[in-house]
């Protein structure tokens, strides 16, 4: 198989000649100093210029050349949205939400709540980003056209066109303790702001597959973190009541465009209790399977393997950070829970970050290639 009958069959539930390996997108990137050392590690020459040119988020770097030495089977297109719309730290640290943003080391935080005091009327009259003015049409179309002609065997992912979904999106406008509290306390108010995120996030994604939809393999949403270490962080009732029908509206401009193409989407944490949810939203591939004492992924693979591809899974906390041994077995315990019989795409289990030795990427990689064969060893 090439790469793009691998990721296909993969995301179909199938088992293809292996398990197929991504890197760098919307959700499992190389953070910038681990690009920075990994580039080193791999003698791959200077820096490319970040595909995020003001340098608004943690992860602003995109490399084909690492990708390629990887050998993985996935490329991407991004809609310059979080580039154009993107904070500038130079400048108007505010993006095109309006939420500011304050650099700490290498990290970036959000430091304003545009709409912490705003009445139902003012979230109603606030001046909501319009796509159309921060999507790069013309990034898009080069981008397409290297990828079929650089890249024809390849499978090819749509990168997210904003970086939060409704949840944390309505949380960085309000504030997060504010807008918790007004989940319960003032939901009228909550849920406006939930659906005019849920607009933006809908209108650009529009517009994006209009430009480059057609050539895609999978689409990735924008990512939502439901859950903590232990448990949700909002009641199931409040997902099913509040989030779980913009959701639906996301992921349904994608299947009115092309109702045969998958929909990748991440949420961190327990969200066990939300996968039923997800999989009537119409969620295709599910990301990044934090290996959390409280979650059962043997379970929730035996339970969902029919409806859900599964992507990622490989451990940041310990294995990433510790010895090329402890990554061979944690890609060995990936594979194991959820590549028996097909649907899964192996990367880590969320970005990562400079902490990780740049070997230890290059060995998840060899690791997949090595162990992931099928038929797949008992």
């Amino acid at each position: 198989m090439d790469s793009k009958e691998r990721v296909a069959a993969a995301i179909n539930r199938e088992e293809p000649d292996r398990v197929p390996v991504a890197l760098w997108g919307s959700y499992y990137t190389l953070n910038d100093g681990l690009y920075l050392n990994t580039l080193k590690h791999l003698n791959l020459g200077d820096p490319l210029p970040p595909f995020r040119r003001y340098m608004p988020r943690n992860s602003n770097y995109y490399d084909d050349r690492i990708l390629d030495r990887l050998e993985t089977d996935v490329r991407y297109v991004w809609s310059g949205f979080t580039d154009l719309g993107g904070a500038r730290m130079d400048g108007d640290r505010r993006d095109a939400w309006g939420v500011e943003w304050v650099r700490s080391g290498p990290h970036i935080t959000s430091a304003g709540a545009p709409l912490t005091d705003a009445t139902l009327d003012e979230v109603a009259e606030y001046a909501w980003p319009d796509p159309e003015k921060y999507l790069d049409f013309d990034l898009m179309k080069q981008r397409i056209t290297l990828l079929k002609k650089e890249y024809p065997n390849r499978a090819i992912g749509a990168r997210a066109v904003n970086s939060y979904g409704p949840f944390e999106q309505a949380a960085e406008l309000r504030g997060r303790e504010k807008f918790y509290m007004d989940m319960v306390m003032d939901p009228k108010l909550s849920q406006l702001i939930v659906d005019k995120c849920t607009d933006v996030i809908v209108r650009a994604q529009e517009i994006y597959l209009n430009i480059v939809g057609r050539d895609l393999d999978f689409f990735e949403i924008p990512g939502d973190d439901y859950g903590g270490t232990q448990d949700l962080m909002i009641s199931p009732a409040m997902f099913d009541s509040m989030f779980k029908p913009a959701l639906k509206r996301i992921i349904d401009s994608v299947k009115d465009f092309n109702p045969k193409l998958p929909v990748a989407f991440h949420s961190d944490g327990a969200i066990t209790k939300i996968i039923p949810g997800l999989v009537e939203t119409g969620v295709d591939i599910l990301n990044p399977l934090e290996p959390l004492p409280a979650m059962d992924w043997v379970s929730v693979k035996k339970q969902f393997g029919d409806r859900l591809c599964f992507m990622g899974g490989v451990d940041l906390k310990e294995a990433l950070t510790g010895t090329s041994q402890d990554v061979d077995e944690d890609v060995k315990r990936c594979i194991r829970t959820f590549g028996q019989g097909g649907g899964y795409i192996l990367t880590s289990a969320n970005h990562m970050q400079v902490d990780i030795p740049p070997g230890n990427v290059v060995t998840m990689f060899e690791s997949a290639k090595k162990f992931g064969v099928y038929p797949l060893s008992p």
